[in-house]
């Protein structure tokens, strides 16, 4: 951890982290595990890496375990509200307390030994001791970004799960999405199992990897009568490769079905208010999936409040959004990789520009009508600021 010597709380220290890592690699982390024991080696890891849908799939697989009465450990990131969103057991994050003294510890360690770790790896670590001292069955980890050089692999997984695969992160995982399918692909070990949902060109270099590894490749297959909670019609793809996963590992198809009904993962076309949607699509392929989805809706306009990173690709997600014909507010989240609001609305032909997020929302409330709908979306820390704000103040607007 890279800290101010302040007397902060541990949470503040692990937030306070530096995010960046000027290097990509795997040997500090390896070397911090080694020195407590290498937790990640005793966990039935089920592995999950891809561009869109990683979080949906890893809620799924930890709904159905539950389902199946086992302990389910699940790493995730970003988290939406509160950073203990990332570890936790059963669905029951964290607790502040356990969070600090894992935290102390490891930042004990760091010092002791003189190693750095990033603010993923800290959190990635953390997650690892957590899920060994509450002795969970399986542990669900999710990569952060790619999956060759992510934190998350450093272990043998039971299980590898790749979801969709689309151009994102290009600076430092590839320009093509044969370069992304092999950076997202490194997470294949030999003689392993792995699942996907990725297609055409991804696909094959993910079927090439996987037989250099002597590893069994499963592709999902659609299931278009999958029972959700989950609404979207692109949670259906998430439901189909959960289940093809949970099929691999041998559990029973009711228990399966039973569990994916269940399933929860807040922010992801997640309607608050009637006619507020809040979804988290924040690369022109979630943004696609967001806009498949929103034309099975009957309203009358669509008012989109919308913020998004400053690596993001703005000209392909505003070419899908335009197929809705949206009135856009450009807005921004309280985060400085947010991209100004002045620069999203450019690309849009009917915008208009409100820094403030909250005001955004307001005005979005005010100028719909009866029938309209408001959707905010475009970074998973617009709808992660969106979300305590509507849920608290709706009642006032």
């Amino acid at each position: 951890m890279k800290l101010t010597d302040i007397d902060i709380n541990s949470i503040e220290k692990v937030l306070l982290v530096e995010r960046k890592a000027k290097t990509f690699g795997l040997e500090g982390i390896k070397k911090f595990l080694s020195l407590i024991g290498n937790p990640e080696k005793k966990l039935k890891i089920i592995h999950v890496a891809g561009t869109n849908g990683k979080g949906s799939v890893c809620a799924m697989i930890s709904s159905v375990l539950n389902e199946a009465d086992f302990n389910a450990g699940m790493f995730t990131s970003p988290h939406l509200i509160k950073v203990n969103e990332r570890i936790r057991i059963n669905d029951e994050l964290i607790s502040d307390e356990n969070f600090r003294r894992i935290a102390d510890f490891v930042y004990e360690k760091e010092k002791e030994n003189n190693i750095s770790l990033t603010f993923f790896e800290t959190l990635t670590v953390m997650a690892f001791i957590y899920f060994n001292e509450k002795k969970v069955d399986y542990a669900i980890m999710e990569t952060g970004m790619g999956g060759r050089l992510d934190a998350t692999n450093v272990s043998q997984p039971i299980i590898s799960v790749i979801t969709n695969i689309g151009l994102e992160h290009k600076d430092v995982l590839g320009n093509t999405i044969k370069e992304i399918a092999n950076e997202k692909a490194g997470i294949i070990k030999s003689n392993t199992t792995i699942v996907t949902s990725a297609k055409g060109k991804a696909l094959s270099v993910i079927e090439n990897i996987a037989e250099k590894h002597n590893s069994k490749l499963v592709v999902a297959k659609k299931l278009n009568n999958i029972e959700l909670r989950l609404k979207g019609e692109y949670q259906k793809e998430n439901a189909s490769t959960s289940y093809a996963a949970l099929k691999e590992i041998g559990l029973k198809e009711d228990v399966i079905l039973n569990g994916l009904k269940k399933a929860y993962w807040p922010g992801r076309f997640e309607f608050i208010g009637g006619n507020i949607l809040l979804d988290c699509a924040h690369n022109p392929d979630g943004i696609n999936a967001l806009v498949n989805s929103i034309k099975r809706l009957e309203y009358h306009n669509l008012i989109v409040v919308i913020g998004v990173m400053k690596d993001k690709d703005i000209s392909s997600i505003e070419k899908k959004l335009e197929k809705l014909n949206p009135f856009v507010i450009a807005t921004k989240a309280s985060v400085s990789r947010s991209k100004e609001p002045e620069e999203i609305a450019k690309y849009f032909e009917n915008a208009v520009v409100i820094p403030n997020l909250k005001d955004a929302i307001n005005h979005s409330i005010e100028k719909a009508e009866k029938n309209d709908l408001v959707l905010i979306t475009g970074s998973i820390f617009v709808v992660g600021e969106a979300y305590p704000f509507l849920t608290k103040h709706l009642n006032k607007l």
